[in-house]
C-alpha cells in the first residue's frame, strides 16, 4: 500500500493523528496504537458522515488505519500474551481472492455440509506464498466462499497464496472432490456445468488428454429455464433494426452489435481469456 509522503494541506487535525500512530507503531505499544488506530478513525468517519471531512480525507484514513493493523499484525506472533481482542486480526486483514468459479455449482458440499477438500496453488511451487487469503466465487451470494481450509497443522481460517501478479493467471487446484460434486451442483446465479477433461496417465509417465466435454454456453443456461435463445435473438434484432430507421445506430454497428450478441450467446458462462 503507498501512502502519500504528505498529507493534503488543511486536512483534518484527526487525520494528522492517526498518521502520528502509523509513525510510532512498536513491541511495546503495538495494543495501544491499534486502539488509537481504531478511534481515529471511526472519529473520521463520523466527520466524513456530517459532511466535515472529504471522501479523499476518509480514504487516507482508512489506508492509513490499515497500514496500522497490518504493523500490529506482523508483531503479533513474537509476543508472550495476544490480547484476545486481536486473536482474529491476521483473518480479518486476509485477502480475499476471487475465483472463476461457482461454488454452487461446483464445490456444493463445502456449503451445504462444511465439507474440506485440500486446495493449493498449480504452478509457482518453487516461490513462498507472502499472502493469507479467503476464496470467493463469481455469484452474488455471501456464502459464495471458501474460509476452512486443511493444513497440516489442522483446519485454518486462510491460505497462504502468492501476490498476483499483472496480466498473468493464478490457478489453484481442488482435490479429492470426486465425480459427484458437479452432479449436485445445480444453476444457482445460471452458472452451468464447467469444461471438463478427462487425462489419462500413460505408464512412463505421460499424460493424455483422453476426453474433453464443453460446459454450458449462455444459451444452454437460458434455455434451462424456459428462455428460447433463437427468440431472444430475434427480438434483440428487431430492436437493433429500429435503432437503425431512427438514427441511433449505423447499419455497419448494427452488425457489430449483432455480432457480439450472438457471440455472447453461444459463449461460456465463466469468464473466457482471448
Amino acid at each position: 500500500m503507498a501512502l502519500p509522503g504528505e498529507l493534503p494541506e488543511g486536512c483534518p487535525e484527526t487525520l494528522k493523528h492517526i498518521r502520528e500512530v502509523l509513525a510510532v507503531v512498536g513491541q511495546h505499544n503495538f495494543q495501544e496504537c491499534y486502539n488509537d488506530a481504531l478511534f481515529y478513525r471511526d472519529e473520521l468517519r463520523e466527520m466524513f458522515y456530517h459532511g466535515q471531512a472529504s471522501l479523499r480525507e476518509r480514504a487516507l484514513a482508512e489506508d492509513i488505519c490499515l497500514a496500522i493493523l497490518q504493523q500490529v499484525a506482523a508483531i503479533l506472533p513474537n509476543v508472550n500474551r495476544v490480547p484476545p481482542e486481536l486473536e482474529n486480526l491476521p483473518e480479518l486483514l486476509s485477502d480475499i481472492y476471487y475465483g472463476n468459479f461457482s461454488l454452487f455449482q461446483s464445490l456444493p458440499d463445502i456449503w451445504a455440509i462444511d465439507q474440506l477438500f485440500p486446495i493449493m496453488p498449480l504452478h509457482r511451487l518453487e516461490e513462498r506464498p507472502s499472502r493469507q487469503a479467503m476464496l470467493a466465487d463469481l455469484t452474488c451470494d455471501c456464502d459464495g466462499k471458501i474460509d476452512s481450509f486443511s493444513t497440516p497443522a489442522g483446519t485454518v481460517s486462510t491460505l497462504p497464496l502468492h501476490a498476483l501478479k499483472q496480466d498473468e493467471d493464478y490457478i489453484l487446484g481442488v482435490f479429492l472432490v470426486g465425480a459427484y460434486q458437479e452432479t449436485l451442483g445445480d444453476l444457482h446465479n445460471l452458472f452451468g456445468d464447467t469444461n471438463v477433461v478427462n487425462v489419462a496417465i500413460n505408464p512412463d509417465g505421460s499424460y493424455d488428454f483422453a476426453r474433453e466435454f464443453h460446459g454450458d454456453s449462455i444459451a444452454d443456461v437460458l434455455s434451462y429455464v424456459e428462455y428460447e435463445p433463437k427468440h431472444m435473438q430475434e427480438q434483440f434484432r428487431q430492436v437493433a433494426e429500429s435503432a437503425v430507421r431512427s438514427g441511433r445506430i449505423t447499419v455497419a454497428e448494427r452488425q457489430t452489435i449483432l455480432q457480439a450478441f450472438r457471440d455472447s450467446m453461444h459463449g461460456y458462462t465463466y469468464f473466457e481469456h482471448d
